[in-house]
């Protein structure tokens, strides 16, 4: 009686299946990388050379005079430009948290809903799929001071009109809203994908078990989903640093720079001031802010994990 040994071969072609299998996705992802990093290379090596240098705009084009770290230095001394990161960070988060805390309990209610769910679902992706300028125009005409129809709905119950867009204070809360109406589906969508990835065995033991439902949506559900927004929150941490049609048709960063974002500032720098260098340099410092903010937050992200 003889034993036979193992096919020794058929063992050994099997991390070579999965090699095979690792390599086709990767092979066919580099060009679409390549093509990405090509496209983006030029426009990037462009702005840090105009970052160091005094541009001047001839008939024959650009012309650069290189002045090291000048625009830089002038970028930091601009009180405008300061105010205009204030006014971002302060934008940035609220607008990040309001369309979180929206995009959650939608997700949440959408979830244990039963009737009318598919036109829940419809309706709610909507504000996502307009276009930022429609969007500023439908709500500036919500917001004006004369025929704006919220201060219709004011008068209606015997409360004065309100100028919703000429106070600081004012004109930063309109757009906050603005924005959290416009991008909270996207939030949606990611928390509500990932409540429908979760194991609804686990839900139905901890109601067995006696738990309440918002015992169960603060200790087990929030938990599971927690991957979902940190995505979605880095997602639209980026949105909201670069926003620029909303505050341009609303508020134009008036009164006074008072909704004056970064998007703006450069925007001014470069296409009325035709000061290049420093709007280069400007964009420039964003550009590393935002890096290094990801990086970070990637990376706490990963060692949670």
């Amino acid at each position: 009686m003889t034993s036979s040994a193992p096919p020794m071969p058929r063992i050994a072609a099997r991390p070579r299946r999965r090699h095979r299998r690792m390599l086709l996705p990767t092979v066919a992802l580099a060009p679409f990388v390549l093509f990405c990093l090509a496209m983006a290379a030029f426009p990037f090596a462009h702005v840090v050379q105009m970052a160091f240098s005094e541009v001047t705009l001839t008939a024959a084009g650009f012309e650069f005079r290189w002045t090291g770290f000048e625009n830089l230095v002038a970028v930091f001394a601009d009180p405008l430009a300061a105010q205009a990161v204030i006014n971002t960070v302060v934008f940035t988060i609220l607008s990040v948290v309001g369309s979180l805390i929206c995009g959650i309990i939608v997700a949440i209610l959408v979830d244990r809903a039963i009737a009318l769910l598919p036109l829940a679902r419809n309706v709610i992706i909507w504000p996502a799929i307009i276009t930022p300028v429609v969007v500023s125009v439908i709500w500036l005409l919500i917001l004006s001071p004369t025929a704006g129809g919220l201060n219709k709905v004011l008068e209606t119950i015997g409360l004065p009109a309100q100028n919703w867009l000429n106070s600081g204070a004012g004109a930063m809360a309109s757009l906050v809203v603005v924005d959290v109406w416009h991008w909270s589906p996207i939030v949606f969508l990611f928390v509500y994908a990932a409540l429908k990835a979760l194991d609804t065995e686990v839900l139905e033991a901890a109601r067995v078990d006696g738990a309440s439902e918002g015992a169960i949506v603060f200790r087990i559900v929030l938990p599971l989903v927690m991957p979902a927004i940190a995505a979605v929150s880095l997602i639209r941490m980026v949105m909201g640093i670069k926003v620029f049609d909303e505050m341009y048709v609303l508020t134009a960063g008036g009164p006074l720079g008072a909704t004056t974002l970064v998007s703006q500032r450069i925007q001014l720098w470069f296409f009325k001031d035709l000061n290049f260098g420093e709007a280069a340099a400007f964009g420039l410092l964003i550009i590393v802010a935002v890096v290094l903010v990801l990086t970070v937050a990637l990376v706490l992200r990963g060692a949670r994990r």
